[in-house]
């Protein structure tokens, strides 16, 4: 579904991200862990199109992101909220995970996905 091969990236003259190659497959979940400065913001930032990679290539379902701009990356399931930063604190728990049915494919499975992700979360749904 999403692969990383050989992925370079950093800013302005210094490299952050030296050949990381990822291989993640539908329905698998991935943790990217590692201390301060290891890079770990910079692939997520790479993956979503808000910095560009200098070398390598990153493919979802099989079709190059190369020439993807960040907001057609969203509409392909992709997004980057960054933590930290509190860019939704007055939202309710709805209201926040509501902002991920932005995409119209992802509206018509709303109610659905709601009720997943209460299922896998119920004090959520207290909230």
């Amino acid at each position: 579904m999403l692969s990383l091969t050989k992925v370079c990236a950093g800013y302005g003259g210094f490299q952050a991200l030296f050949e990381v190659s990822v291989e993640v497959e539908a329905g698998e979940a991935v943790a990217v862990i590692g201390p301060n400065g290891a890079g770990k913001t910079t692939l997520l930032r790479v993956i979503s199109k808000l910095i560009g990679a200098t070398s390598g290539e990153i493919r979802m379902q099989g079709a190059s992101l190369a020439r993807v701009p960040a907001h057609e990356v969203v509409s392909r399931g992709i997004a980057h909220v960054p933590e930290n930063r509190r860019l939704f604190p007055r939202l309710t728990v709805e209201e926040n995970l509501r902002m991920g049915a932005f995409p119209r494919a992802a509206r018509k499975r709303y109610a659905e996905r709601l009720e997943f992700v209460y299922g896998l979360f119920p004090r959520l749904e207290e909230r």
